[in-house]
């Protein structure tokens, strides 16, 4: 009997879980999850927390099953009483309950083993098979899913392990509730992280000096009603026309041509948006609530594009793809990553009291006794006597102390190599792991945050329709093995 492990059982271990249950090539398959008990079935962002902590997503966007795009909005009907909340945005725990209902429904037809243990190391046989160990157990496995979910926050300033300092605050339930009243709070970064934990310690009611602080000061946009439009350009049917055209690539120029016929052709100025949203500043924040919105279409663009967005970037070459990354990334990522519409309403609301200010060009932190000195390239510098990190994730892939234990022994036993767009480098559309020590690694498949240099997109439904094709395409090529070796 073959055997195969699920490591980590959070949006990318649940999906994997279900492709599973519904290929028939895995009915004989003993199947085992490894996940510790608090986190399985929600993985760290949909674990039990405060309900102030929203989705970024629209609910129309966060359903696990393939062919039902409405599931969670189904969902929210039938368990919360919410009608008409395909466009809204949601708690991030009400997810997480969601995601637990799925999963119980999967061990309950498939009824795997499940080890609520972390996974200490894996180990590549020259048999291709693997051994995955925890603290108590070692079993050998002919396929693994790395479903690890978030790689760590970054550290800038260096300073975990300081009295006062949040590295990672999650659940905020549990790490910030101590905080005492009238305190003068630092956030470090302006991403949906930090708007969230602003969200939260306002809703404490303890009269906090919230404090944001990073290098530009520049926020997210609100995601605007998509608009009914058809994509004509940035199309599979024209990218692999393309391929063929070009020896397997497509030039990144033929792509930002087809990107501008696209907007041209729904009558949208690129240019003009950029000029007038392109920074996320306070005014243009409040300009963007306040103007009938030119945005939503372009947002649409980029919204309908996204299942496409990781071929894209696979077929163009390496020189391309670091111009895309280093020279149109950023504003691109600006436009297609939103927070919800509530939360900037609540950010200004809080800005233009007084309640909530930014300071930009960060350059340190100096740990002092009663807190930290932020200190600001172009203006005195300011206290606080906390300081929450909001900083977003670490893609290097580099060992640390902040990877866990599993990682960072993949990293240094050469079982995974860095990818120099962020996460690990791995086969596409496959994702089988590439190691600089055994090559393709035939059965170990990466999934979500793990490949974010090559799929790029990570949103729950990203994740989950990749879990999809990587357990099918898996399957083919093992069935097509066994009967080659027959």
């Amino acid at each position: 009997m073959r055997k195969l492990a699920i490591i980590g059982a959070g949006v990318a271990g649940v999906s994997v879980l279900n492709a599973l249950l519904e290929n028939a090539y895995y009915a004989d398959c003993k199947i085992v999850i490894y996940d510790q008990q608090k986190t399985f079935g929600t993985g760290l962002p949909y674990q039990p927390d405060d309900e102030h902590l929203l989705i970024n997503q629209t609910a129309d966007t966060m359903s696990l099953i393939p062919e039902d795009p409405l599931d969670f909005v189904k969902w929210l009907e039938r368990e919360k009483g919410v009608a008409d909340g395909s466009k809204k945005h949601f708690p991030r725990t009400w997810y997480g309950e969601y995601l637990k209902e799925q999963l119980k429904k999967a061990v309950k037809a498939i009824e795997p083993t499940i080890i609520h243990e972390y996974v200490l190391n894996v180990r590549a046989e020259k048999n291709g098979k693997y051994i995955i160990k925890t603290a108590s157990t070692s079993e050998r496995y002919d396929i693994v899913h790395l479903c690890t979910g978030h790689l760590p926050y970054q550290d800038p300033y260096q300073l975990i392990g300081e009295n006062k300092y949040y590295y990672h605050p999650f659940p905020l339930q549990e790490n910030l509730p101590e905080i005492p009243p009238k305190a003068r709070i630092g956030i470090i970064g302006t991403g949906l992280t930090s708007i969230d934990i602003m969200r939260f310690l306002t809703s404490q009611n303890k009269g906090y000096k919230i404090q944001f602080f990073s290098r530009t000061g520049n926020f997210s946009l609100y995601r605007e009603m998509e608009s009914e439009l058809t994509l004509h350009y940035l199309t599979m049917k024209n990218l692999n026309r393309a391929k063929k055209e070009h020896n397997g690539y497509v030039p990144l120029e033929m792509m930002k041509e087809w990107f501008y016929l696209e907007c041209f052709s729904n009558e949208i100025d690129v240019k003009e948006l950029q000029v007038l949203y392109g920074k996320g500043t306070k005014e243009q924040l409040k300009k963007q609530l306040i103007n009938k919105n030119p945005l939503s279409k372009l947002q649409t663009i980029i919204y309908k594009f996204d299942p496409c967005l990781p071929d894209f970037l696979q077929a163009l070459t390496v020189e391309d793809k670091k111009a895309f990354f280093s020279f149109y990334e950023p504003l691109f990522n600006h436009f297609r990553t939103p927070m919800p519409k509530e939360s900037l309403r609540s950010l200004l609301a809080l800005w233009d009291s007084g309640k909530v200010d930014v300071a930009t060009g960060l350059q340190n932190v100096e740990v002092t006794d009663s807190g930290f000195d932020m200190i600001l390239a172009h203006e005195k510098g300011m206290h606080v006597d906390y300081l929450i990190n909001a900083t977003g994730h670490d893609f290097s892939m580099e060992p640390s102390l902040y990877q866990t234990e599993l990682i960072n022994q993949l990293i240094d036993q050469q079982l995974v190599q860095s990818s120099e767009f962020g996460g690990i480098q791995v086969t596409w559309p496959n994702a089988e792991v590439i190691s600089p020590k055994y090559g393709q690694l035939k059965g170990l498949y990466a999934h979500g945050q793990l490949i974010k240099g090559t799929q790029y997109v990570n949103s729950a439904r990203a994740i989950m329709l990749r879990a999809y094709q990587v357990v099918d395409e898996a399957a083919k090529e093992w069935a097509q093995k066994n009967v080659q070796t027959d």
